[in-house]
Parts: C-alpha cells; sequence; structure tokens
C-alpha cells in the first residue's frame, strides 16, 4: 500500500474550513487516516464508526503512534458518550464535524490538493461489466499514448500493472491517496470502478468525475440494500453527481434508459445493441462473429463504422466493447482513432478468459461470472461455440446473498448439458447448506455432481470431456485464493487449468 503522504503540508485550520465550527491551532498536518495502524506522528486520525468497532476505540494507538488530532463526528453518540473520559487520559486536539462520513472524502481530498481535478476522472458502475469495460479503457487509452490508470476489483495502478486493494472502490480517505498517487506517476487519466457499496457509504466523496458509465443492473448485493428498488438508487447516485460532462448509459437495461430520460441532453450518451434503440444512441451494434481470433463487430459509432477485431469471447463483451467506444468518443476522441486503439482488445485474466481445445482436450473458459445475470450470459455466449457438450463448474460465496442461489443453479441446468457443484469461498458458511441451497433451483438435482474440493471438481470436468467439448469454470475468476473458515488458502483457477492441461495434476 502506498504511503498516505503528500509532498505538500497543509494547516489543520486550513483543512477543516467550512467543516469544523471551533477555532483550530496554526499545527501543520502531515497526514492523514482513518486506521490507527497508519498513523505517524503530524497525523490527524479521523474516527468514523465501523460495522463491528468504532474507530474512537483505537484513538490511543493513533494518539501514541504520533496523531496531533482526531476529528470525529458531532453527532455520533458513542464519540459523545467515549470522548470526556478519553479527553481526560489524552492531550490531544478534539475536532467535532458534522456528517463525517458524508464529508470525509471531501477533506481528504483537499489534503491531497484535489487530485481528481487534474485527471480525467471516469466512474464505471453496474451489477457485471465493471472490471472489464475498465481494462478495455485502460488498454484502448494507453494505445492513444494517454497515460492511464485504474482503481477497482483487481487493485489499482498504471497500465493494468495492479497492486491489490481492500475493496473494490477503496475507503473514502485511502481512494484520495490512491488518486494523488496516481496524479504523481503523472497519469493523465483514471478508470475507477464505483461499487453500489461504496456510493451507499460515501467513498467517492471527493472525486469530480468527468464522465459516469453504467453498464447494466442485475440482481446482486440485496442481502446489504434489501430490495432491487434502492439497489437501483445506489448505483444511480453516480450519475446524479455534479460536475459531469457526460453520462454514458446502457439503452439495453431498464435503469438505464430510465436515467437517459431523466438527464436529457447533451450529458447523455447511449450505446445499444438493438435496433429499436439505434436512433437514441450514439453508439450501436451493427454485427458481431465469432472467429478463431476472437469477437469481431462491426460498430455504428457517431454516424461512421468501426470494424474492430478483438481477442474477446462472449456475448456480453460486445456490450462492453459499445461501452468503451462510448466512452472514448466523449474523451474526444473520433471514429478512426477509436477504432485502431481498440482492435486487439484482451480479456483480463478470469474474464471469459479462453483456453483453446487441443487433441483430447476440451476447450476451457474461466469467468468470474457470480450472479445468475453474469452466470446466463456467459454460458449463452460459448453455448454452440463447440459440437460436444458444455459442462458448468461453479459454486456460491458463503456469507453473501443467498437469493441468488437457486436462480443460479436453475440458470446452470438450463443451458449447461452437466452441471458440477463446488466450493466458492465458503468463508463462515457451511458448504454442504450452500450446495443444497444451489441444488433447490435444479428440477433433477440427481443429475448433478457435487464435489466440494474445486481442484478435484475441475479436475474431474476436464478429464470428462473431449476436444469437442467445452468446460465453463464459473466464480472465481481471477481470485488467488479460496475463503474458508476465516483462513485465506491460496487457489487459482487458471493455475488449475494450466497444470491440469500440461499433465501435472
Amino acid at each position: 500500500m502506498i504511503s498516505p503522504r503528500t509532498t505538500a503540508m497543509m494547516t489543520l485550520d486550513n483543512l477543516l474550513q467550512g467543516y469544523a465550527d471551533v477555532t483550530l491551532p496554526d499545527i501543520e498536518v502531515q497526514g492523514i487516516s482513518a486506521d490507527s495502524q497508519r498513523i505517524k506522528s503530524g497525523d490527524v486520525f479521523i474516527a468514523l464508526s465501523g460495522y463491528s468497532r468504532h474507530a474512537i476505540d483505537f484513538v490511543v494507538d493513533a494518539v501514541n503512534a504520533g496523531a496531533v488530532a482526531v476529528i470525529y463526528d458531532a453527532d455520533d453518540s458513542y464519540c459523545k458518550q467515549r470522548i470526556p473520559l478519553l479527553a481526560k487520559q489524552l492531550d490531544i486536539i478534539w475536532i467535532p464535524v458534522k456528517h463525517l462520513r458524508q464529508v470525509s472524502g471531501e477533506i481528504a481530498s483537499r489534503f491531497y490538493g484535489h487530485p481528481s481535478r487534474q485527471l480525467q476522472l471516469i466512474g464505471i458502475t453496474g451489477t457485471d461489466g465493471k472490471t472489464s469495460v475498465t481494462h478495455m479503457l485502460v488498454q484502448a487509452l494507453n494505445k492513444l499514448d494517454i497515460k492511464t490508470g485504474s482503481v477497482g476489483t483487481l487493485g489499482y495502478g498504471v497500465a493494468n500493472q495492479l497492486q491489490m486493494t481492500a475493496h473494490t472502490t477503496p475507503e473514502a480517505i485511502q481512494l484520495q491517496s490512491l488518486l494523488f498517487n496516481l496524479q504523481q506517476k503523472n497519469c493523465a487519466a483514471v478508470v475507477m470502478e464505483v461499487s453500489s457499496h461504496a456510493l451507499d457509504q460515501y467513498r467517492v466523496s471527493g472525486c469530480q468525475f468527468d464522465i459516469a458509465v453504467l453498464t447494466n443492473l442485475g440482481s446482486d448485493h440485496l442481502d446489504y440494500h434489501g430490495d432491487q428498488a434502492l439497489y437501483a438508487a445506489a448505483k444511480s447516485r453516480l450519475f446524479a453527481m455534479p460536475g459531469l460532462k457526460a453520462r454514458v448509459l446502457n439503452l439495453d437495461d431498464d435503469l438505464g434508459f430510465r436515467l437517459a430520460q431523466q438527464y436529457q441532453g447533451e450529458t447523455v450518451a447511449g450505446f445499444t445493441r438493438q435496433s429499436r434503440y439505434a436512433q437514441q444512441a450514439l453508439v450501436y451494434l451493427v454485427s458481431s462473429e465469432l472467429n478463431r481470433q476472437g469477437l469481431k463487430v462491426v460498430i455504428a459509432c457517431a454516424g461512421q463504422m468501426l470494424e474492430i477485431q478483438t481477442g474477446l469471447i462472449g456475448d456480453f463483451n460486445k456490450e462492453n466493447l459499445l461501452a468503451c467506444s462510448t466512452v472514448l468518443l466523449q474523451l474526444g476522441y473520433n471514429a478512426r482513432q477509436i477504432e485502431q486503439a481498440m482492435q486487439g482488445m484482451q480479456p483480463i485474466p478470469g474474464r471469459m478468459e479462453f483456453f483453446p481445445a487441443y487433441p483430447e482436450q476440451p476447450a476451457v473458459v474461466i469467468d468470474f461470472a457470480h450472479t445468475e445475470q453474469a452466470l446466463a450470459a456467459c454460458l449463452q455466449s460459448v453455448k454452440g461455440t463447440y459440437s460436444g457438450s458444455l459442462t458448468c463448474v461453479f459454486g456460491c460465496g458463503g456469507d453473501r446473498d443467498q437469493g441468488k442461489r437457486a436462480n443460479m443453479g436453475a440458470v446452470a441446468e438450463q443451458l449447461a448439458d452437466r452441471v458440477i457443484l463446488t466450493d466458492d469461498n465458503p468463508r463462515n458458511e457451511d458448504a454442504d447448506k450452500i450446495t443444497r441451497q444451489i441444488l433447490t433451483g435444479f428440477d433433477d438435482p440427481q443429475a448433478v455432481a457435487v464435489i466440494h474440493d474445486r481442484r478435484q471438481a475441475i479436475e474431474t470436468a476436464l478429464q470428462q470431456a473431449g476436444e469437442d467439448d467445452l468446460v465453463v469454470i464459473a466464480g472465481k475468476g481471477h481470485e488467488q485464493f479460496q475463503l474458508i473458515k476465516g483462513d485465506r488458502i491460496p487457489f487459482s483457477d487458471h493455475f488449475v487449468v494450466n497444470q491440469i492441461r500440461e499433465g501435472q495434476a
């Protein structure tokens, strides 16, 4: 993780002007953090409430590490209860700020010199496709000689050379630190995945987005949001942010279409695969084919035809290519520049990652699909590609939305010829319970093989398939671990498939 420090210092009163209603001393702030373990001498500690603990409980650690001030929520009842006693024990400045969670990103942005204002910042939200579109845009912009960074599921970094982060969209203060770091590395643009959790929790507070993108809205994270309407409302917050120059919207998606109607005018840039919306769209799909190299598309882009050959597979990648083209158009590139930048587009590891068939070995696709919508899109896009059978290996994560499990089972039974259920990050849940819930979605659960050991499940699928068959391994994609009962066990679908195909199983 990068250092949260900046090359410029700021006084405490300048940092909190407009946020704190108390008189503050003229003290230099050398850093800012909401994590007591990252505090260094001269830093300010922001004490936010967490899901299981409150950061105010770690203020002693922050002070011992050298914190010069503690910012807390002025309306937080737990802080009001704890601080009088702590104030007697600790010689430190206590600063109440109203609505602290909502404004902590703005405060951090001020400390780092408002890095997002110095960048072309593109925010991408949606149930599926965020990571793929981010990866595509970074590829394309770097081909156009625009040094581009990204922040998302796969981590953060420049030109898809990424370091892992804990969340798809990092916490607000860390996010401003990452943007500052990318700015310091001379990035001109940053593409960021913006999750519904991040929007609901104000993690992108302080970010000035130039372009907001909606890939689609399916069913996911209902364990957190409660229902589909609240999930859609969280996603919609990205498009209500002030200062947006463009809203890139999937007109084939109900939410995308509604947002296009809501934000009519020059800021709306729609894309579509359906001819019925072609007149309303800036970019639309004319034709597509899957050849030996991958997916080839013809796209109408602001009235001009683009012919793009990629190394991608998967029907849904057509939408991802449309989204990418539309963003590039909104950034001011012409049709020929977009066409050249998108030639040879490659998938990210674990996103419709393709292993071609060879003698006595089936073709294999590894994909991150972990929702019913994504699994259906994955299986539909490859079904019929090979003359033989289609096997699907998948599971469902523990401690996550249980409502999708039976639905994913129904999708797999409908679209695959053979299904093997296995473990996919069971976390603290019983793996047998998870598979039983998935099996309730099958009309014929007796036909389903259950092999909890994921390596053994993959090996079984590949051994039972031939060179005319296709095996889809869904759910984990790029992940390099299994989460089981609190343990993080190294595991990679990609590595296992390569080992088995090379005869090293």
